[in-house]
């Protein structure tokens, strides 16, 4: 399978569903957003503005009023007491919900807007603003990352449509926060509305399972390379539901050190030798009566066209059979699609 940059999603993708992980990063089909999805967007741009506007406050201590322009929402104006009110909270999250809920394919009603200032409430109001941007030295907001990997196994070689194309491996993604605790630290932090669940395995996300947890390994390595000059960095994780889904916030600080970059890189060379090596890759449950099937997976819910007879996820199936790799590559590839290209969320 064609590999060319690998992110924490990409990589979890894989292990929960081969063709899934196929028609996403090498066909590059998006997949629609649930309503819980957009409404963990609408949290995190929340928490996002707030970081930005504490980060002007940091760079203009003389200012009054603090501004912000965001990609989503537009200018942001709040004076400098008024940024710390709860009022000023329900107004940027009643923005958020507007703009995201504007061109959502999902159905929305008054308690889910209310669901979205309860995830502002849990982050903002943990351990007495602990993880609240408001109460941090702001480093980085939404850092984007593209780095190329530096070890003889990470390059590639490929002809696609008749074209070459090599190059290395690279490790892209963005992430949600670096704030700065002294001069040797920064602390990433990294807001989870979804439960704290191991999808492909559905094991609860423990202390001891993060410490192996490919997204974190990889935000620490990206971190090594574009903050040198701080030797020490955390990771923390903040999932505010339990395994069931029930509110449950749970914050976990993950103190790696330089030994961990080797043993990143052993991972991220196993798992991605692993992708390259499958041509064939499998549906996670070929009657597709698997709840993840049926409930979470757009390509299971979908067709190409309206008139095919199988679902994407079984159409693509068939044809990596029937007509090989090679040509259904050629055949079912996205229009405009460039497998060496990043576009977050990925």
């Amino acid at each position: 399978m064609i590999v060319t940059y690998v992110r924490s999603s990409s990589y979890n993708n894989y292990d929960y569903c081969q063709m899934q992980y196929f028609i996403t990063y090498v066909l590059g089909y998006r997949s629609d957003s649930g309503r819980r999805a957009e409404q963990g967007t609408m949290v995190h741009k929340v928490m996002e503005c707030l970081a930005a506007l504490k980060k002007y406050q940091q760079e203009n201590p003389k200012a009054r009023i603090l501004k912000i322009v965001d990609d989503a929402i537009g200018e942001v104006k709040v004076g400098k007491k008024k940024l710390y009110e709860d009022e000023f909270i329900e107004e940027l999250a009643e923005r958020s919900y507007e703009s995201y809920k504007k061109d959502s394919p999902n159905t929305w009603q008054p308690r889910h807007f209310k669901e979205v200032m309860d995830g502002c409430w849990l982050f903002l109001h943990h351990n007495n603003g602990q993880f609240d941007p408001r109460e941090r030295n702001i480093y980085f907001t939404e850092p984007h990352f593209d780095i190329a990997i530096e070890e003889d196994w990470a390059k590639f070689d490929y002809e696609i449509n008749g074209e070459r194309v090599e190059g290395r491996l690279a490790i892209k993604g963005t992430i949600d926060l670096v704030t700065l605790v002294n001069e040797d630290t920064i602390e990433v932090i990294d807001w989870k509305t979804g439960r704290r669940l191991n999808w492909a395995t559905m094991e609860e996300k423990t202390y001891d399972k993060l410490w192996n947890d490919p997204q974190l390994l990889l935000y620490f390595y990206a971190m090594s390379k574009l903050y040198p000059q701080f030797p020490n960095r955390i990771m923390s994780i903040f999932f505010s539901k339990d395994k069931d889904g029930k509110y449950d916030p749970r914050p976990y600080s993950m103190p790696f050190s330089k030994e961990d970059e080797p043993r990143f890189l052993e991972m991220l060379k196993n798992q991605v030798e692993k992708i390259r090596r499958n041509i064939n890759p499998s549906m996670l449950d070929p009657t597709h009566r698997n709840f993840k099937c049926k409930t979470l997976c757009h390509f299971c819910k979908n067709k190409f066209n309206s008139g095919d007879s199988d679902n994407m996820c079984k159409t693509v199936y068939n044809s990596l059979r029937t007509d090989g790799y090679d040509k259904t590559v050629a055949k079912y590839t996205r229009d405009g699609h460039n497998i060496g290209y990043y576009e977050a969320p990925g």
